[in-house]
């Protein structure tokens, strides 16, 4: 699910300065998929185009070297005609090569044509319907190889446009959500984090404060009480034994003024 956070992820703060490098390297890597996803479709609407009319092209072309093949049989005969087919050279040859439309590679095909020395037929036993034939087919060949090349180039534009569609929704609908929840979780929980320990020294400083003014009024009734015995062992006490009663009421008041432990 889209709501889904990453797991296994500590809330800390270098966390999460690292998840936000990621979400906006995936923001980035989002619109630059989406730009090329854009521009993928357009060049689709194109070829599609150029297939429509290399697809009239090569049908127009076809039906004239049939019309010219169907007069030069009515002149020379169907033997005649298969026999000069099956003496017919190989002349042409199919070439292959890519090139690249958005980082995709389109298959690029081309024809060539061997010149031949003389003609493989005897043109003083045939017509010039079987020339205009010959023309006629060989000139339908190399329109149905362009119209390969830009249906081939159609599939392939196809396939990356789909593929980049997956990868453009994963990253929209799962990838940056996830990361974006994730940030939030550790937002919150840092957030957290910082209220416990604000309260956690708000605490210790009331404490403090609190023995500190603990310890300041038993200092004042230590003080107090000390003036009094002082006044009593002045009156009782000879002047010679003073000395060490202060002392000892001195050390008994500081004992019981301390804190319990």
């Amino acid at each position: 699910m889209s709501s889904d956070k990453i797991e296994g992820i500590a809330p800390t703060r270098m966390q999460l300065l690292e998840l936000k490098k990621r979400v906006s390297l995936a923001t980035h890597g989002h619109d630059l998929l989406k730009e090329k996803m854009d521009a993928l479709i357009i060049e689709f609407y194109n070829v599609i185009d150029e297939v429509k009319e290399s697809q009239s092209e090569s049908e127009g072309v076809l039906i004239k070297a049939h019309a010219q093949l169907g007069l030069a049989s009515l002149k020379l005969g169907m033997a005649k005609l298969r026999e000069i087919g099956l003496a017919a050279p190989e002349t042409l040859s199919l070439l292959a090569s890519t090139r690249s439309i958005m980082g995709v590679k389109i298959p690029q095909l081309s024809l060539s044509r061997k010149q031949l020395a003389i003609p493989f037929y005897n043109a003083e036993g045939t017509s010039i319907a079987l020339d205009d034939s010959v023309f006629a087919f060989r000139e339908y060949l190399f329109s149905v190889v362009n119209l390969a090349e830009k249906i081939a180039t159609l599939q392939k534009l196809a396939y990356e446009i789909s593929s980049t569609k997956r990868r453009v929704n994963a990253l929209n609908h799962i990838i940056i959500p996830r990361l974006q929840n994730t940030t939030r979780f550790i937002d919150l929980a840092l957030e957290e984090e910082d209220r416990e320990q604000f309260s956690r020294m708000k605490f210790i400083k009331n404490k403090l404060n609190e023995e500190t003014d603990l310890f300041e009024l038993d200092t004042e009734a230590v003080a107090q009480m000390t003036g009094e015995i002082q006044e009593t062992v002045d009156i009782k006490q000879p002047t010679t034994s003073k000395e060490k009663v202060k002392k000892n009421v001195i050390k008994k008041a500081t004992k019981a003024s301390r804190p319990k432990k």
